[in-house]
């Protein structure tokens, strides 16, 4: 018998190695019943889809949904034709026609016209100066420049 109480002691080493094939069969269990619920899942959802709870919801939605756009459009429909859009409508075809022919907002165009014109010429002017001094600058032992300026270098994008 002493014999066999020393074998026992060897036969807890193959239950050591037995260990790691128990957790890989628990994750192996663990994903499969993962897979199963993702499985209940769609088919859950393909379910629903497909039922007529959630026909009749989408009908439903449409129905209140084209009712809406009904009832938006009979009101549209009911203001513009009513005396006081009518009435509105040519008064402010009016009030347009008046300013758009009236000399004081020709006049007024004109000499904004004018205006930014000028300003253009100048804005191009200052922009060739710029670049005529920026050229200047950049040749090499040319000092014909004042020292007491100084340019400021801009770039263009």
């Amino acid at each position: 018998m002493d014999n066999r109480e020393q074998t026992t002691p060897t036969s807890e080493p193959t239950e050591a190695q037995g260990k790691p094939a128990d957790a890989s069969n628990a994750t192996q269990e663990l994903l499969d019943e993962l897979a199963g619920l993702a499985n209940r899942l769609t088919d859950l959802g393909k379910s629903w889809w497909n039922s007529d709870q959630r026909k009749q919801l989408e009908t439903d939605l449409r129905a209140g949904a084209e009712s809406v756009v009904t009832a938006l459009e009979s009101s549209f429909k009911q203001v513009a034709e009513s005396q006081e859009a009518k009435e509105l409508q040519v008064k402010a075809g009016e009030v347009t026609e008046k300013v758009a022919h009236s000399k004081v907002v020709n006049d007024l165009a004109a000499a904004l016209k004018s205006g930014l014109q000028a300003l253009s010429a100048q804005l191009d002017k200052a922009a060739q100066d710029l670049e005529a001094r920026s050229a200047a600058q950049a040749k090499p032992g040319d000092e014909t420049s004042d020292p007491g300026t100084q340019d400021i270098p801009i770039d263009k994008a």
